[in-house]
């Protein structure tokens, strides 16, 4: 006697295709392969669509051992649970532990992931120091402008000594300071 809970609509036609997969599971059992869909009786069906059933032996007028059974759908579990398109957490049977799911391959290898991630963060790392670089430039550009236009404002100061204006010496333009001139170096080209 074995117990099951099916979530599900439930009619005459998928008691029957209940029974038929309980019968083809028994008769893949060596000593069984006489088993027919009348030995397959359900019992106490409820609305919830939860039932007992039992596999009985016409020759010897009895039930099968539950262990028997149980090895039989055990082996043909993932067969019941396509027929009615359920898996384990939908179609229970009391007493008999779920199949566990064969692993599945994923369809990009890990390491692909794993080198698509570093390669992102490398890519986003280079991207990060050539805009800083860029900003730091700017800033640098801006800041200099400053001191030269303190240098301008040095350069455009006259100073006045013993009450004569005196011109800078412009350093910048290549300028020589005509009064240490002697009469021989004016006249002679560079």
């Amino acid at each position: 006697m074995l117990n099951s809970v099916i979530q599900y609509v439930w009619d005459t036609d998928e008691e029957y295709l209940f029974r038929a997969m309980v019968a083809f599971s028994m008769r893949k059992v060596p000593s069984r392969e006489t088993t027919e869909l009348s030995h397959v009786l359900l019992c106490n069906v409820t609305q919830r669509v939860s039932f007992w059933f039992v596999v009985t032996d016409p020759s010897k007028n009895h039930t099968l051992p539950a262990a028997e059974v149980q090895s039989a759908i055990r082996m043909n579990r993932n067969r019941i649970n396509n027929a009615f398109f359920l898996d384990d957490h939908t179609l229970e049977f009391l007493k008999i532990p779920s199949t566990l799911a064969p692993p599945t391959d994923p369809s990009v290898p890990i390491w692909i992931i794993v080198f698509g991630v570093i390669f992102c963060i490398v890519v986003v790392a280079i991207a990060l120091l050539v805009l800083s670089g860029i900003q730091q430039r700017r800033r640098n550009n801006k800041g200099q402008p400053g001191v030269e236009d303190a240098e301008d404002k040095c350069e455009n100061i006259i100073t006045i000594e013993n009450g004569i204006p005196c011109d800078p010496l412009d350093t910048k333009g290549g300028h020589i300071n005509d009064g240490f001139l002697t009469e021989d170096e004016r006249l002679t080209p560079l």
